[in-house]
């Protein structure tokens, strides 16, 4: 399944990706609805790149045949980020660590200027859900659950922005 985003973000694109590489932004992350606050597990910056690893755990509820074939307690997932920051271009892959042969996951991010103090975060991602007759099913659930994530980060990325921008004199 492709999923693609294109979602408005009330800031910069440099204040989007100064967020989203910033180690104290991944707390606010455990607002989003389903996933417990994120572990940010490593962050490497050198020579216009950075690497993000941010491990996440599902804390929603499991219904249907997917309550019969998996343990909520492992579903946990790292979120591997490669950052171009000239380019503001981020690479994502999601890797399981249990039930890796259910699911992949890989697309990439833009975060373009619209206006002045605005920017469109366009995402790409294929996603592959490997169960037969569930798989398509499993696939459109989740693809809702993505979409609705990059919208609700959206909102906590200009909630974080705006906290630490200057207070006018």
């Amino acid at each position: 399944m492709r999923i693609r985003v294109d979602q408005p973000v009330a800031a910069t694109a440099d204040e989007a990706q100064a967020a989203f590489l910033d180690p104290a932004f991944y707390q606010s992350l455990g607002q989003l609805e389903g996933i417990s606050a994120p572990e940010l597990r490593s962050l490497e910056t050198r020579a216009g790149h950075a690497t993000t690893v941010v491990g996440y755990k599902f804390s929603g509820q499991l219904s249907g045949p997917a309550a019969a074939i998996l343990d909520p307690a492992k579903l946990t997932w790292a979120q591997i980020s490669e950052v171009d920051l000239a380019e503001r271009r981020t690479e994502v892959r999601m890797v399981a660590d249990n039930y890796a042969n259910l699911l992949s996951f890989s697309g990439w991010y833009e975060l373009l200027d619209d206006g002045e103090a605005n920017c469109v975060q366009h995402f790409e991602a294929d996603l592959v859900v490997h169960l037969p007759l569930l798989g398509p099913l499993a696939e459109r659930a989740i693809g809702r659950s993505v979409r609705e994530n990059i919208a609700q980060t959206a909102h906590l990325v200009e909630r974080y922005i705006a906290q630490r921008r200057p207070k006018p004199a």
